[in-house]
């Protein structure tokens, strides 16, 4: 794939660093990679908190925080998922999410592959 790859670690890195920080000791965080014809599928699951339905489509505004998240770390912007999705986004991808409270939270990153000239 043509890609920026530092700007594809950030997005990485935040999507990891938000999952570590948001499950319990005891929990998981996993990355599952798949490749579906020309494109990637990149999942970051956690078995963290979760987030409540009523607050998936806020998340990538830049500077929201959910207030599960304010009491459970007390450091953090609220810029991580909104930079996240912008990348993707400037790499022709997109970034989607599927969450329960309580039970996890998995993202999924889907990239256009492209084949080298």
């Amino acid at each position: 794939m043509q890609a920026e790859a530092a700007q594809l670690r950030r997005l990485f890195s935040n999507l990891l660093e938000n999952a570590l920080q948001y499950t319990p000791e005891g929990g998981s965080v996993s990355v599952d990679l798949t490749v579906q014809g020309a494109i990637a599928l990149v999942k970051v699951v956690d078995t963290g908190i979760g987030i409540a339905p009523d607050q998936i489509s806020l998340i990538f505004h830049r500077f929201w925080r959910a207030e599960p998240a304010r009491s459970h770390r007390e450091t953090g912007t609220g810029l991580g998922l909104a930079i996240a999705k912008a990348i993707a986004q400037t790499h022709g991808g997109e970034i989607t999410v599927t969450s329960q409270v309580g039970v996890g939270t998995c993202f999924t990153v889907k990239l256009s592959l492209s084949k080298s000239s």
